[in-house]
């Protein structure tokens, strides 16, 4: 008894010394640690786990959810990550209709995540009403008992009993014991931040009842004596900004998701071109009052280069703490099974994982308010460099060396270097594989190497999610690397691992954590043809695939189906990561439609792709198949930009959010029914209520179109265009724009049916290009800023990015800009 006594005295006793702050505001609204005075800079991700979809992907993927939450916190860890945002769904999950909290699963795997973060020295945000339904994506569960479910998200900051229900969770899960700390939460140190609500409905013209709502919320905090950092969202309409300067919140809360949200597919172009400003947080109504940022990513892009860019804006904005959303479990990870549009993980994204980490230390190395202006420009900064030409990120300082993907670069300072993270090689380390490294220096002489798996790219992964497709597979591959660094200049042939290495010799291993997922055999072969649709005659072919599997083929061999019969059989040579290729000269063939396929030999079986037939061209038993197709041209052959081969879905269009209503689809012309897209728009007249201008734009990447021709020796002398106006539309534009957000666009004329338009390329003149897709929550200018800009530089081909066509207000009568439509069955270039 007096045991039970003497422990629980030391619990609170202990709660009481640790419930002192970490931090405070300064009278500018700069957030200081106490102990030093020193300015705060975090960086890391949300963490979803305790709720929502992420709890039942835990499920779907049969893992230990506590066991999860220790792996993927020793991957914040890993990275030098130092901020989590707990985004919790209690209003859905973990209340009743009054707001009274429900002990439940959920909130003890919060309070476990809070502890495995505390120990790990990783400092949080608390976000506990989420205001999303947390049965996405399946709907299927009937479970919310949360008073959500009573009152919904735009009811919340004016019912005053809704008011008195959030009063009443926010008070309630604040006092709750975390049982893995013996703390309340609102005396966890480790927690720096309360975010009152999570995207809120926002009334920009009611400032005096935000306020009083906000102010309520805070009160409902404070009188829990909770003495946490407080805050409210901005982005989700920057003009309530007034009302967060009245409240007596400490600061505001931003969003940024460049590429918007749930295209798809994998977007393709220049991502820099929309991370590069970020003006909203200069705001002079937020002045005197700290900034974060609870969610941010490079949405549907699976490339390295975007968020060190990121994070140089909320630098300049004044951000002092920045997460990304979201964290993906390593059990989840090989089928992106928590968020759509959303993909990171320290082992199964490697390259965005470097980049993130680099994106750590522009959070702690770049200061407050620097702005190294637009892009161009602003690709290099202080020690780091983005490109969007080498999908790289990189930071070059005396002590770390840090690259996304391949580079050129040399390290700084050789003598003082001290962690190299990387992914691909560069002038200190050449190696094979295509996993995330790390190389940390001991002394002079010893180094630590931590080699990750092999990551095999099956399918794109920003596809809806299914716990069923995997689109990344981790491999354990016996790969080359060689290292060439002071005291260290060795070859070895390494497995995934943690090695000590010491005079250049290998001093111990170490297994890694979770090598039991690795490890799962992937028990198929798989082939990502990534070969052009499209050769020119009289020049080189490559041919290039992925091959994946348990292990490396015996060999890869490219099979040419001639016309009208036969075969022509190349064997195709090993190159890094899972890559073969085959350089072929082929001027004897005729121009035409040719079809191939790859073979791969495993050692037991020889696999004919796409169709994984154990049949090959050159036996007698080959029969009719799929097949892999290109087209054989000569250089100055029509170059199709846009036609039935193009899929409606992966077109970007304007959104129509308080903007003209648009939509984009799919239509079928004529008789022959001819594939098609139509875009139509109800009304380009000028209204107050939109944001953006009267513009109606779809817009369709064609680089990798491009990149078939060398336009360095051809030029195109016309666009053809084959289209119809609809409802009396007798113009629109075409616009060519280049990886740099120039526009080149020309009016064309439209009949009421379908013909041929002919634009010389010689008619094109610089014209305002739509930057789309549309972020979220609307930080860009709608047009690329280099569109809007004065330039004499002439079209390149060469970095030809975009085909739009437009319908503005500015190509009609005023009285004529009503129910306007163009339907377009196709674009080509003529040479």
């Amino acid at each position: 008894m007096y045991r039970f006594i003497i422990i629980n005295l030391f619990l609170a006793f202990t709660a009481v010394l640790q419930a002192q702050e970490l931090v405070y505001t300064d009278a500018a609204g700069t957030i200081r640690w106490k102990k030093n005075k020193q300015e705060v800079s975090l960086f890391g991700a949300n963490y979803c786990l305790p709720s929502a979809c992420d709890f039942r992907a835990a499920a779907y993927m049969r893992g230990d959810r506590k066991q999860i939450i220790a792996e993927d916190m020793d991957h914040f860890k890993r990275m030098n990550w130092d901020a989590l945002r707990l985004c919790f769904w209690g209003d859905f999950q973990n209340t009743d209709r009054d707001g009274n909290l429900l002990e439940n699963e959920h909130l003890d795997l919060l309070d476990c995540l809070i502890a495995e973060a505390d120990k790990r020295n990783i400092y949080m945000l608390l976000s506990p009403i989420v205001t999303y339904n947390s049965q996405w994506p399946e709907m299927t569960d009937t479970t919310n008992t949360g008073f959500a479910k009573y009152y919904p998200k735009n009811t919340l900051t004016h019912d005053e009993k809704a008011i008195q229900v959030q009063e009443n969770y926010l008070k309630q899960i604040l006092q709750h014991r975390n049982p893995y700390t013996g703390r309340c939460l609102k005396d966890e140190p480790n927690i720096l931040f309360v975010e009152f609500i999570n995207e809120p409905s926002q009334f920009p013209d009611d400032i005096p009842g935000m306020v009083d709502y906000i102010n309520r919320l805070y009160k409902a905090v404070r009188s829990t004596g909770c003495k946490k950092l407080t805050f409210y969202n901005v982005s989700q309409n920057f003009g309530v900004a007034p009302a967060i300067r009245k409240s007596k919140v400490q600061g505001s809360t931003h969003a940024w998701y460049p590429g918007a949200l749930n295209n798809g597919y994998s977007l393709q172009g220049n991502g820099l071109l929309f991370v590069d400003r970020y003006e909203q947080m200069m705001d002079p109504e937020l002045k005197g009052k700290a900034k974060i940022v609870y969610e941010f990513d490079s949405t549907d892009n699976s490339l390295g280069y975007m968020y060190p860019a990121m994070v140089r804006e909320f630098r300049r904005g004044g951000i002092q703490f920045a997460t990304m959303f979201s964290y993906d479990m390593l059990r989840t990870a090989p089928t992106n099974l928590g968020w759509q549009t959303q993909y990171f993980n320290m082992v199964y994204t490697p390259s965005k994982a470097v980049s993130g980490m680099i994106a750590a230390e522009v959070m702690r190395r770049i200061p407050r308010g620097k702005h190294f202006g637009y892009y161009p420009e602003n690709n290099v900064f202080g020690d780091f460099r983005v490109s969007y030409d080498e999908r790289l990120s990189e930071l070059n300082a005396d002590d770390m060396f840090y690259y996304s993907n391949t580079t050129t670069t040399r390290p700084k300072n050789l003598q003082s270097l001290a962690h190299i993270a990387g992914v691909g090689s560069s002038p200190v380390v050449n190696y094979s594989g295509t996993g995330i490294y790390f190389l940390d220096k001991q002394s002079d002489t010893t180094w630590l190497l931590e080699v990750y798996p092999d990551i095999m790219e099956l399918d794109d992964p920003f596809k809806m999610v299914n716990p069923n497709r995997m689109v990344r597979k981790a491999g354990c591959n016996s790969r080359t690397m060689k290292i060439k660094l002071p005291g260290l200049d060795t070859v070895l042939t390494v497995l995934p691992g943690k090695y000590k290495l010491s005079a250049g010799k290998l001093i111990s291993k170490e297994e890694l954590p979770a090598k039991d997922l690795y490890q799962e055999p992937m028990k198929k072969w798989e082939v990502a043809n990534r070969t052009a649709t499209e050769f020119v005659s009289g020049q080189p072919m490559t041919f290039r695939c992925e091959v994946f599997g348990d292990e490396h083929p015996k060999e890869v061999s490219l099979y040419l189906m001639l016309n009208p019969w036969g075969c022509k059989r190349i064997p195709m040579m090993a190159k890094d990561g899972f890559y073969y290729e085959a350089q072929v000269d082929l001027n004897w063939l005729e121009k035409d439609s040719y079809r191939y396929h790859y073979a791969v030999e495993t050692g037991d079986e020889t696999l004919l792709f796409p169709a994984k037939t154990d049949c090959l061209p050159d036996r007698w038993d080959y029969y009719e198949q799929d097949t892999y197709a290109f087209r054989l041209v000569s250089p100055t052959a029509p170059l199709s930009l846009l036609g039935e081969q193009d899929s409606w879905k992966r077109i970007r269009y304007s959104r129509t959010y308080l903007s003209p209503a648009t939509t984009f689809r799919s239509v079928s012309c004529g008789e022959e029914l001819i594939p098609a897209f139509q875009l139509s728009v109800a009304d380009l007249g000028k209204n107050d209520t939109y944001v953006t201008p009267c513009d109606a734009t779809f817009s369709h990447f064609i680089g990798d179109k491009i990149a078939c021709r060398d336009m360095s020796k051809v030029s195109p002398s016309f666009i053809k265009v084959r289209a119809y106006g609809l409802n009396g539309t007798d113009k629109a534009i075409c616009n060519v724009v280049d990886k740099d957000g120039r526009g080149y666009g020309a009016v064309f004329q439209l009949g009421q049916e379908v013909s041929d338009i002919l634009i010389p390329v010689s008619s094109l003149v610089p014209t305002k290009a739509a930057m789309l897709p549309q972020d979220w929550p609307g930080v860009n200018s709608y047009w690329y800023p280099a569109s809007m800009q004065t330039y004499t530089i002439p079209l390149d081909w060469t970095i030809a990015e975009f085909v739009q066509v437009s319908l503005r207000n500015e190509l009609y009568d005023t009285s004529n800009q009503k129910n306007k439509g163009v339907v377009v069955e196709k674009i080509e270039l003529l040479f």
